[in-house]
C-alpha cells in the first residue's frame, strides 16, 4: 500500500472547524488524479514500458514538466491511491487514544478507513483494484510498491511517535505496530483483489477482521 509530491495543502476553516481544502488544494488534487486516471489507463492498454511520461502527460492535458511537478517517475503516477489511503490513516491516528495500545490503535483507525472500501463498486475500490491488476503483472510497479511502501512505514513511525510519544510505548513496541498492522492491510487488500479476479466473493472489511483474527491465534 505504496507519494505524492505536489506543493502543500492550504486549507481553508469551515463553519464547523475542520480543516476544508482551499482552491489552490483543490485544483492541485484535481490535476494529480487526472494524471493517475491517465496513467493508469495507458499502462492498462500498452503496459508499463511502453507507456512514456509524454504520453501520460499528454492524456492528462499537461506538460511533462507538470507531470515532473508531482511525480518523480512514471510508475509512480499509478500510486495516489494508496497514498490517499495512508493519509487517511494518519488523519485517524489524530484521534487515537495516546494512553492506549498503539498497535491497538492503529488497527482500529484501518477498521475506520477500510470501510469507505466495503462497497467494491465505489471509485475508491475501483481505482485500488485497478493497481491491484497493474501490479500483479508489472514488476517496475511492484519495485516502485516497495519505495512507495518504505515511506509510507516512515511516515506512519513518526505519526505514531507524535501520537503516544508521551506514554510508555517503546520504539520497539511502535515500530511492531506499523510492522505488524501494515503488513495484516497488505495481505487483506492482495487476497480482496484476487478473490474478486476470480470471479469470488470478497469484502475488504471483513477479509481484514480475518486477517486480524489470525494474527491474534499467533500471538496468544
Amino acid at each position: 500500500m505504496a507519494a505524492s509530491t505536489g506543493g502543500s495543502a492550504e486549507p481553508t476553516t469551515t463553519t464547523a472547524g475542520a480543516a476544508a481544502p482551499g482552491l489552490r488544494e483543490r485544483r492541485r488534487r484535481q490535476t494529480m488524479a487526472e494524471i493517475q486516471e491517465a496513467a493508469l489507463r495507458l499502462f492498462e492498454e500498452r503496459g508499463l514500458e511502453a507507456a512514456t511520461v509524454e504520453d501520460i502527460a499528454e492524456a492528462a492535458g499537461v506538460s511533462p514538466r507538470t507531470f515532473f511537478r508531482y511525480f518523480a517517475a512514471k510508475e509512480d503516477a499509478a500510486l495516489p491511491a494508496h497514498r490517499e489511503f495512508e493519509d487517511a490513516v494518519e488523519t485517524g491516528l489524530q484521534q487515537a487514544d495516546p494512553d492506549a495500545d498503539p498497535c491497538e490503535e492503529l488497527a482500529k483507525v484501518y477498521v475506520r478507513v477500510l470501510q469507505g472500501f466495503a462497497d467494491n463498486g465505489s471509485p475508491a475500490a475501483q481505482r485500488m483494484l485497478r493497481v491491484g491488476r497493474l501490479l500483479r503483472r508489472e514488476p517496475l510497479l511492484r519495485s516502485a510498491l516497495v519505495r512507495h511502501s518504505a515511506a509510507r512505514n516512515s511516515r506512519l513511525l513518526q505519526a505514531l511517535e507524535a501520537r503516544f510519544g508521551g506514554s510508555e510505548a517503546s520504539d520497539l513496541q511502535l515500530r511492531v505496530a506499523v510492522e505488524l498492522c501494515t503488513s495484516l492491510v497488505r495481505a487483506a487488500f492482495e487476497t480482496w483483489a484476487e478473490r474478486l479476479e476470480a470471479g469470488r466473493e470478497a469484502i475488504l472489511p471483513e477479509i481484514y477482521a480475518d486477517a486480524q483474527d489470525l494474527a491474534q491465534r499467533v500471538r496468544v
